[in-house]
């Protein structure tokens, strides 16, 4: 799965881990509060990035210069006015912000095979795309496929607004129907997302979230943590130490020692660990995940990015065990701490052993959620030895064998790996991404092959979230006619004459039902609906 690809997801641009990203503006250089609230001086860079050609609208894309090495990089991109809305306007100007975004950036950004560029959903605050919201999706879709090709380019449209969110999305399933050779995925693996999709949407499924979710973003592996941990302190009086002979639990065991014998406390062992894993946005995978509908998600990572991109994709959770659980809530629990808690962190042997004392409940929740969903395992190596002690238990528990081809689950792994496959075999359905693991290789070839497949994965990640969407609120959302197909048109009427039907108090209940149904369909009494007329006899 080399080629460029377009993602789709609900998110806030700001928190994304990218490579650029577009910032809509105009000629006057003009920026919306939402974008100054996060950087305080990006209308003073912005300023002083624009040129005449860019303020006389010679030019449609500026990318911001000098601005922080260590953050994505926004690139000015001038909206059309109310005028000059249409389908070739909007494919230069994006096609101007691609450009302009490749140019500003290192001939090697990122961990990626292609460089990641994220955009909103362009010029429909004001720039023109007025009440054609959904003609407008369909036009942005286009044109992004097409410039992802051309330019050999990864572009993530980043949406906030769910009725925008499930069109894009159904608007993508009826693409990869009627052009199969536009599905980003092998037809093996393309089945598979949308078998989970469909899990997701019947609420079937609980992601199960590794470290590996993270890595796009920047987090360490585990064996990257400890070599950090491990740059915290002084080595000259344990030089006999050797660390490569430690299993990864003694290894973290004696750091915390040497931060305890170095430092007086176990604290700034606990702050190294916050500080190496404790990052600003997420990437790809916690942004796709956190649009699958679940009642409850589950994760080893100590970071905060997932919940963060659940809050962005107007999917809140409660963290347990953190905050107090609500009746009828989504959920994540973290298994092994967070760092909002670095007291809680499980990393050490010890942390490992005294678990069961005080984690049993969230032990049993697990095991609860095996016995009785589909789990997703997702940047998870399997290795770890709590888990297997977990589905262990499970197998003792369930009354004699489970009916054949019915997993507990589905691993979503990077490569090839016979011998995972023979361990968990009848009891976990395990997809590669790639082909064989990345044995033999120099460093540099595996680190390319494991970034691949990791893209590889979000790739998956995203055909899944596209057949997972259980929203349809643009069908009645007063902007997005022009999004629909002929036969949603007429069903749209249809339901518009019934949302304006005269209630009586004899049939109220029954009412009260239909109201929420349309109200989930997008429907908004206090519009003016242009097309309202009695359906068709």
């Amino acid at each position: 799965m080399t080629k460029p690809h377009v993602f789709v997801t609900m998110a806030d641009i700001l928190n994304l881990e990218c490579d650029a990203w577009l910032l809509p503006t105009d000629s006057s250089v003009s920026i919306r509060p939402h974008w100054q609230d996060v950087y305080k001086d990006l209308v003073q860079l912005a300023e002083a990035s624009c040129g005449e050609e860019f303020r006389t609208g010679q030019l449609f894309a500026q990318a911001i210069e000098n601005w922080h090495a260590s953050v994505p990089k926004p690139v000015l991109t001038a909206v059309p006015n109310d005028n000059l809305w249409g389908p070739g306007v909007v494919a230069e100007r994006l096609e101007a912000f691609v450009v302009a975004a490749l140019a500003a950036l290192p001939e090697f950004p990122t961990r990626r095979r292609y460089p990641l560029l994220a955009m909103p959903f362009f010029g429909t605050a004001g720039g023109g795309a007025g009440r054609h919201l959904g003609a407008a999706l369909r036009d942005i879709l286009t044109v992004i496929s097409d410039l992802s090709m051309q330019h050999s380019v990864d572009i993530v449209l980043v949406l906030r607004d769910r009725a925008a969110f499930s069109l894009a999305q159904k608007l993508r399933r009826e693409d990869w129907m009627d052009q199969r050779h536009r599905r980003a995925l092998p037809p093996e693996l393309h089945d598979k997302a949308v078998e989970l999709g469909r899990k997701a949407k019947a609420g079937h499924l609980v992601p199960f979230l590794g470290a590996g979710v993270s890595v796009s973003a920047g987090a360490p592996t585990w064996g990257q943590l400890l070599e950090r941990l491990q740059n915290g302190i002084e080595l000259e009086d344990v030089s006999d130490v050797d660390f490569n002979r430690l299993g990864p639990l003694d290894h973290a065991s004696v750091l915390e020692q040497l931060y305890v014998d170095q430092y007086g406390s176990r604290q700034l062992f606990e702050k190294a660990v916050v500080e190496a894993v404790d990052l600003p946005r997420y990437g790809l995978a916690p942004a796709l995940l956190a649009t699958m509908p679940s009642a409850g998600a589950i994760t080893l990572n100590y970071d905060r990015l997932f919940e963060m991109a659940c809050s962005d994709a107007r999917r809140p959770r409660t963290v347990l065990p953190e905050d107090a659980p609500t009746v009828g809530g989504a959920w994540l629990l973290k298994l092994h701490g967070s760092v909002s808690r670095p007291e809680t962190i499980v990393l050490t042997r010890d942390d490992y052993l005294g678990f069961h004392s005080t984690r049993a409940a969230l032990s049993a929740l697990v095991k609860a959620h095996l016995m009785t969903h589909h789990l997703l395992f997702v940047g998870f190596g399997l290795a770890d030895d709590h888990f297997h002690e977990i589905v262990h238990d499970v197998r003792r528990a369930l009354p004699g064998q489970k009916p054949a081809g019915q997993q507990m689950g589905t691993v979503l792994s990077l490569f090839h790996e016979p011998h995972q496959r023979l361990v968990w075999s009848g009891r976990l359905e395990i997809l590669p991404m790639a082909g064989k693991a990345p044995y033999g290789m120099t460093d540099k070839e595996r680190e390319y092959a494991i970034q691949a497949a990791g893209r590889d994965m979000e790739i998956f990640l995203d055909t899944t979230a596209a057949y997972a969407s259980d929203d349809h609120s643009y069908l009645l959302a007063p902007a997005y006619t022009e999004g629909l197909s002929r036969h949603e048109v007429e069903l749209r009427a249809q339901l518009l004459y019934l949302a304006r039907h005269r209630r009586t108090s004899a049939t109220a209940e029954v009412w009260g039902v239909i109201d929420d149904a349309l109200s989930s369909l997008g429907f908004d009494p206090q519009e003016s609906y242009e097309q309202l007329w009695p359906p068709h006899e």
